[in-house]
């Protein structure tokens, strides 16, 4: 169980690394969105909302896409990777499409490759963020700094309009950090140590190729 959540949590994060490389690469080309870009396409009405199917699971890893289509037909797209267990937003980006078509293939596709989505309501997705925000925020981590652009694309949406909980930490309710692959993993634990100490939280860490420490 501990060596298939650590398998799925290296896929998620290296493809959202792979997204977050292109963004970078192309900061000056059309697919870029320049934020008066965004404040504009959040208006445009919402093309698809999607959500990881097991979003409830304890201390998961949620990707969260969200897509809004302008009269035109062009699709601004957020694309959102949460830690519910204690880091809170991974990975966050926003692009512009001239077409459907190059949204389906550049990200959609990409992102449903590997991971079973759903539709969602935009005021869920939106507390989601929020509430990892939140958690993560109080723990001493930030969130990935283009989150402060993709979240434009949830417009209106009213965290606090959504009565579904959202799952925080893990076992015992306590922080539950997941290395991912690109993670500082002492540095993390220490933080958690100050944090709530070394006995309040737990932790799933790659001790060798093959076998995980938890915790």
């Amino acid at each position: 169980m501990a060596r298939d959540l650590k398998k799925r949590q290296k896929a998620l994060e290296r493809k959202a690394a792979r997204r977050k490389q292109k963004q970078a690469k192309s900061r000056s080309s059309p697919g870029q969105v320049a934020p008066t870009s965004l404040r504009k396409a959040a208006a445009w009405p919402l093309h698809e909302v999607l959500l990881s199917k097991d979003w409830q699971t304890e201390g998961a890893l949620v990707e969260i896409l969200v897509a809004r289509r302008s009269p035109l037909g062009q699709i601004a797209a957020g694309a959102y990777l949460v830690d519910l267990g204690c880091l809170g937003v991974k990975s966050a980006l926003a692009r512009l499409f001239s077409i459907q078509g190059e949204y389906e293939t550049s990200l959609r596709r990409q992102i449903l490759a590997h991971q079973s989505m759903m539709p969602a309501d935009l005021h869920l997705v939106a507390k989601i963020i929020a509430e990892g925000l939140v958690y993560a925020r109080e723990l001493g981590f930030n969130p990935d700094p283009d989150l402060r652009h993709a979240r434009v694309l949830l417009g209106d949406a009213d965290p606090a309009a959504c009565s579904v909980p959202v799952p925080l930490g893990g076992p015992e309710g306590k922080p539950f950090f997941v290395a991912g692959p690109y993670d500082n993993v002492p540095q993390i634990m220490a933080r958690l140590t100050r944090a709530v100490g070394p006995d309040g939280f737990h932790y799933l860490i790659p001790i060798g190729p093959d076998s995980v420490d938890e915790e």
